[in-house]
């Protein structure tokens, strides 16, 4: 009886993860991309914060070093706004985001990345991401609440996958940055593009 019991729950385990890897592929198509638009002065940024939460098994979520993978792309972020010729900082954490009330003219960027086993390959893994952005912008009629995250643009989510072969961290690091260079970064130079056309 234990062993049937075993059995069921390993199958109850894979199921669900099965469950979910398709959900995370089907939410994926039926993403609607808003990054077209511009709701809020990307260009007028003068800091950005930068946070990842990961959200995975126990098992999956202990292959990740958050603090490595926050640290890493904040500063593959900063390398990208110096290639643009933007020298502002970029911090990392979730602590920057909680404090966007009072910094003023900060961009933050949440990435929330979902880990699955893949139900197809057991030791490659499923990598759901979405980003949120906020904009703490001081024309606005008042700072957002500290404590009740509330995103201004919400961008398409986007699946991919971590070989077995490569350590997590730096695979979920490089989705990130890969996703960043995809969605925000395009934004940002279409407002810097625009904003040096304005003060021709």
């Amino acid at each position: 009886m234990r062993r049937v019991n075993e059995a069921m729950a390993r199958y109850a385990r894979r199921l669900k993860n099965v469950l979910i890897a398709m959900i995370l592929i089907a939410s994926a198509g039926a993403s609607i991309s808003q990054a077209t638009t511009l709701p809020f002065e990307y260009g007028a940024f003068r800091s950005v914060c930068t946070s990842v939460e990961i959200s995975a098994d126990p098992q999956v979520e202990q292959g990740f070093a958050r603090a490595t993978i926050n640290e890493n792309i904040a500063r593959t972020i900063q390398e990208r706004l110096r290639a643009l010729g933007l020298t502002y900082p970029v911090i990392s954490g979730p602590a920057c985001l909680r404090e966007r009330a009072t910094a003023q003219q900060q961009l933050g960027l949440l990435f929330y990345a979902r880990v699955v086993p893949d139900p197809e390959h057991p030791r490659r893994l499923v990598v759901s991401l979405i980003m949120h952005s906020f904009y703490n912008d001081p024309k606005s009629p008042g700072p957002y609440h500290t404590d009740i995250p509330k995103a201004q643009h919400e961008f398409p989510t986007d699946v991919s996958f971590c070989s077995a072969e490569v350590d997590p961290s730096r695979c979920l690091t490089d989705r990130v940055v890969d996703y960043f260079d995809a969605t925000m970064l395009k934004i940002i130079e279409l407002a810097q593009e625009l904003l040096k056309g304005g003060r021709r």
